[in-house]
């Protein structure tokens, strides 16, 4: 519909506001690299190649002021070298950002030249960029010293690594004393984030409490976080608290506590599990119905529509709405907004105008310039973008659908899929969870690309996939090319597969290490609790998605679905860990 706006005024794509946007680009990218004086030229030259505009003209002079030399100086050509407390300040941005290794590195330049003052904070940046690595030993040696230190900030960063370390380690009486000192504190932890310190004291709180569930002690996990939901009745993690209180009453084997528990979360963030289990465990299809409409396309609406199935009665259809008629209908003011992504795109500027788009996107806008938004984008061939502002701001609807669960990357999937032998609409599914389809996604651990893979495993199943010997850098570069991340993602999560004899736990293995399921027990459970006992939360929750993500793409693929709840999941004993 936008691109329409071309034929009516084929004029637009030789305006020169294309070059200035380019060059107003390349300045933001100068200030970011420290190069002022590049800047202040790229600038300089988009001020003289804009027509009357009154939006870029002021960009571009906040551009220049930002890039001036101070009075009587001139604009700086090159860097100086930064200084300990220009390189920690690199540290703790570059972690944010998911940069781990460059974080360390400069952590560790940082604390070689760090004055007294900041030799703990740089202390401290190291530790967070080696927990962020998998590397706790090193980062309990250097957070233990912190844990003394005279500045509260320091100390309370200090004991959360500890914690951190201690609950991997499984010592649960340590992690959680060092995880109540974290909520009892109130100092900023430098080097996390305002969003993380906000949340440190409630999250740590409630570790403290659901790590007894963790390791197994489900009495003192009923107490532990009955109490934390008592004292933080508001936290956002008061459901979870109750949640993990009803399933270790039922795990200590209280089925009637555990179901008059759950019959109390039916109403609440957690209805769609409760209501699930409480099906589940007194066979009642009225509460399967319910749980089966409440959790929609999730992982628990997906159970509750199998077991109904398989009780031979008729699951509702998932939950899923239309967009309101009048949402749709796009206004003269957003196609304004769009026009200069439009623009961008019919004279081949196709990165520009993701740039354009995703500044719309955040600068926020009603619906029916969302939509056009996540039309543009996936026009563009940027699928991760479209993805993105329909899981944020339009919602699980049937028209946005194509875009929560694109068939991205088509040609790359289907291949990877077919040579490794796994379900495409699994691939897919695992891709949409991993990296949100972005090729240059990065995680804190270093993991890159579609699929998330760490460099040192992508080079082991290099070698298996008859690829040429890479250098690390090289390594890098090849793994955010879209096919050869695909092909060796599915590989892998090939390899798992055969190692485990099952999809559940070949993707427990791809998200946790194959060294974790082959630990969680050999008896065979069936698939909804066997998910639900999972250890690690974050390997829990994946499972959720990606499976339930999978059944969605095989519904779009005009396939049945795979999912069978009372399918039986046990660990193969013997093999390797790859």
């Amino acid at each position: 519909m936008l691109l329409a706006l071309l034929a009516a005024s084929p004029t637009l794509a030789r305006e020169p506001f294309c070059d200035a946007l380019d060059r107003l680009g390349g300045a933001a990218e100068a200030l970011r690299r420290g190069d002022p004086g590049a800047a202040a030229r790229l600038a300089r030259g988009a001020q003289e190649a804009l027509p009357a505009g009154p939006i870029l003209d002021q960009a571009a002079a906040i551009l220049v002021s930002l890039a001036a030399p101070p009075p009587g100086g001139e604009p700086a050509t090159g860097q100086a070298e930064p200084g300990a407390d220009e390189r920690l300040l690199n540290a703790e941005r570059l972690l944010l950002q998911g940069e781990t290794d460059a974080s360390l590195a400069e952590a560790e330049l940082a604390g070689s030249s760090a004055p007294p003052a900041l030799a703990g904070r740089a202390g401290l940046a190291r530790g967070l960029a080696l927990a962020a690595l998998g590397r706790f030993e090193e980062a309990v040696e250097l957070a233990r010293p912190l844990a003394q230190d005279p500045d509260p900030g320091l100390r309370r960063g200090a004991r959360w690594l500890l914690a951190r370390a201690a609950a991997r380690a499984g010592r649960t009486e340590e992690a959680t004393a060092h995880y109540a000192a974290v909520a009892a504190g109130q100092a900023t932890v430098p080097g996390i984030g305002a969003r993380k310190n906000l949340e440190l004291g409630d999250e740590a709180a409630y570790l403290a409490a659901w790590l007894w569930y963790d390791a197994g002690a489900y009495p003192r996990a009923v107490e532990r976080l009955d109490a934390f939901a008592r004292a933080r009745p508001g936290s956002p993690r008061a459901d979870d608290a109750r949640w993990f209180a009803a399933w270790s009453t039922l795990r200590a084997g209280d089925r009637r506590g555990a179901q008059a528990r759950l019959a109390r979360l039916a109403a609440g963030s957690r209805a769609d599990a409760a209501l699930y289990w409480l099906g589940r465990l007194s066979g009642s299809r009225e509460r399967l119905r319910r749980a089966a409409l409440a959790g929609g396309d999730g992982w628990y609406g997906w159970l509750a529509r199998r077991r109904l199935e398989q009780l031979r009665a008729v699951p509702p259809p998932t939950s899923t709405l239309d967009l309101p008629a009048g949402d749709l209908e796009p206004t003269e003011a957003g196609l304004a907004r769009l026009r200069p992504a439009v623009v961008l795109l019919a004279s081949g500027r196709r990165e520009a105008a993701v740039r354009e788009l995703e500044a719309q996107a955040r600068a926020g806008a009603d619906r029916s310039t969302v939509v056009e938004i996540c039309r543009l984008a996936t026009f563009a061939g940027e699928p991760a973008l479209a993805f993105r502002v329909a899981r944020d701001q339009l919602g699980q609807a049937r028209l946005s659908e194509r875009w929560l669960y694109p068939a991205a990357f088509e040609g790359p999937v289907a291949a990877a899929a077919q040579a490794a032998g796994v379900d495409e609409a699994l691939l897919l599914a695992l891709v949409r969870r991993e990296s949100g389809f972005r090729p240059e996604a990065r995680s804190l651990a270093g993991a890159l690309g579609l699929g998330q893979l760490l460099p040192r495993t992508a080079a082991r199943l290099g070698v298996l996939a008859g690829l040429d010997a890479d250098p690390a850098e090289r390594l890098a570069e090849r793994l955010a090319e879209p096919a050869t991340n695909l092909a060796l993602a599915a590989l892998y999560l090939g390899l798992l597969r055969d190692r485990f004899g099952s999809d559940v736990v070949a993707l427990a293995a791809y998200n946790a290490g194959p060294a974790a399921p082959a630990g969680w027990g050999r008896a065979a459970t069936p698939l909804d609790e066997w998910v639900e006992n999972v250890p690690y939360k974050e390997t829990r929750n994946y499972l959720k998605l990606v499976l339930a993500a999978r059944e969605v793409y095989r519904r779009r693929q005009g396939l049945p679905p795979l999912l069978d709840p009372a399918a039986l999941v046990s660990v193969a004993g013997e093999g390797v860990a790859f």
